[in-house]
């Protein structure tokens, strides 16, 4: 049987399918997990994230390097999906774990839970860097990129809903969110999920898209092949990015402390109807990658979805709590944050690419690692710039009713900021080349490999 190119897309999407299934358990459930279970306070909780953020700096670069520097039989990046499947499931289940066996001994109990949220965050590492870095190497064909793009995201949905949906359900079953081992359980469940999927995703896949040079690249060499196209990518994804983590990190005190009730329904009611619109807006935004892209091409396609977004944004500046324009407002924000998120993947693998082409080196890994590493700033710093906005208006975390002024910071956090890095968003998009020039440069090499040059 031949090697299909659905087989490849499946391939592809279910190393990210994989990831989701840890990577939410993390992000949604280890800070209560934290408070909760192990009742640790809110400075400890914020020095283990906030401080493994200098950790992560090394380690998505280093995992850069080592791509780069890799030359297995079977490809540069889709080894990493073996090689990091079990580790990355053992950690997940081990950092709700740990810290639970020494929870009479609080200073250790730290310890252990900022080595273990470190572990798991490198583990992630390893599956995703090459996650991203191979995409160059699947295809040529930009079309197809943008197909293997919809697939990865599609499916990274999909894990991310089971897990929305499934871990309290499992958490509950297994003694409920302040039994210190409930966590740990349902981790082990996913994780055993996440194997099977990134083995699929080797059997899957195939790195046919061969370098101009087979040499290892070095970190001096790799960084020869940074150009100005891809400085502007990087600087231009994390606002975009920092404008969608803040919101995201907004969103229960926008329900929770700004709206309070609506249609009748309460704000634990209305987080969760967000929730549910939001991943299917998503999904819907993710499925249109390569209808929109084939219309208007990647830059203007994502020009047009950031200027939905804004109108989006500024629909909730004027719902107060309409629930009908509440919902019609989520969707038309999440919905180009979508398609955004799935082509910043797809741009990534052009501006790879153009910067191959132009320095004759091909540095996927490290070119990756930094956007990674942005893309993980960028939801470490959410937290700190919603809860600074909130307390500089005056919020109080144990007033129900919060102050016209506090309200107001709120709304800033949740729409001001993410309208305002849209903006520069659109404007940095404007400069981008690299999507004009990559064609003409790869019929050049083409033309340059047929002359036997």
């Amino acid at each position: 049987m031949g090697f299909s190119k659905m087989r490849q897309r499946i391939g592809y999407g279910s190393a990210d399918l994989a990831s989701n299934l840890i990577w939410p358990m993390i992000t949604a459930y280890l800070t209560p997990y934290y408070t909760d279970a192990l009742l640790l306070d809110a400075v400890a909780v914020g020095f283990i994230t906030f401080a493994s953020k200098i950790i992560d700096a090394i380690t998505d670069v280093l995992m850069g390097i080592i791509v780069d520097k890799s030359d297995f039989k079977s490809g540069k990046c889709r080894p990493y999906f073996i090689i990091g499947a079990v580790p990355l499931a053992l950690f997940g289940v081990l950092t709700f774990t740990l810290p639970s066996l020494v929870s009479n001994n609080k200073m250790l109990m730290i310890a252990l839970a900022f080595v273990t949220f470190n572990l798991v965050s490198t583990c992630y590492t390893v599956v995703n860097t090459p996650l991203s870095a191979i995409l160059p190497s699947l295809s040529s064909d930009q079309k197809e990129r943008n197909i293997l793009v919809t697939f990865r995201m599609v499916m990274a949905a999909v894990g991310s809903f089971c897990v929305t949906v499934f871990a309290p359900i499992l958490i509950n079953l297994f003694g409920g969110k302040t039994d210190k081992f409930a966590h740990a359980w349902t981790a082990g469940i996913f994780g055993i999920g996440a194997v099977i999927m990134l083995f699929v995703a080797f059997a899957n896949t195939r790195e046919v898209v061969k370098p101009i040079h087979e040499e290892k690249v070095k970190l001096k060499d790799g960084l020869k092949a940074v150009n100005g196209q891809y400085i502007l990518f990087v600087i231009t994804m994390f606002i975009y990015l920092i404008g969608f983590a803040v919101k995201q990190a907004g969103v229960v005190y926008y329900y929770e402390r700004y709206i309070v009730s609506a249609g009748g329904l309460d704000s634990v009611a209305l987080v969760s109807i967000q929730a549910v619109t939001t991943s299917l807006s998503m999904v819907v935004g993710q499925l249109t990658i390569p209808f929109f892209c084939k219309i208007l091409g990647k830059k203007k396609s994502s020009i047009l979805m950031n200027v939905i977004a804004l109108v989006g944004n500024v629909i909730f500046l004027f719902c107060g709590a309409n629930l009908p324009l509440l919902l019609i407002g989520t969707f038309v924000v999440w919905f180009p944050l979508g398609y955004l998120m799935g082509m910043r993947f797809a741009l990534l693998a052009d501006v790879v690419e153009y910067c191959e082409l132009k320095s004759g080196i091909r540095a996927a890994g490290i070119l990756s690692s930094l956007d990674s590493f942005l893309a993980k700033l960028a939801f470490g710093l959410n937290v700190v710039l919603i809860t600074g906005l909130m307390a500089v208006g005056g919020y109080d975390p144990n007033l129900q009713a919060q102050t016209g002024t506090a309200k107001a910071f709120i709304q800033v956090g949740f729409v001001g900021v993410p309208i305002l890095c849209i903006i520069a968003t659109i404007i940095l998009l404007m400069f981008f080349k690299f999507d004009k020039e990559l064609p003409k440069m790869k019929e050049e090499r083409a033309a340059q490999l047929n002359a036997g040059e």
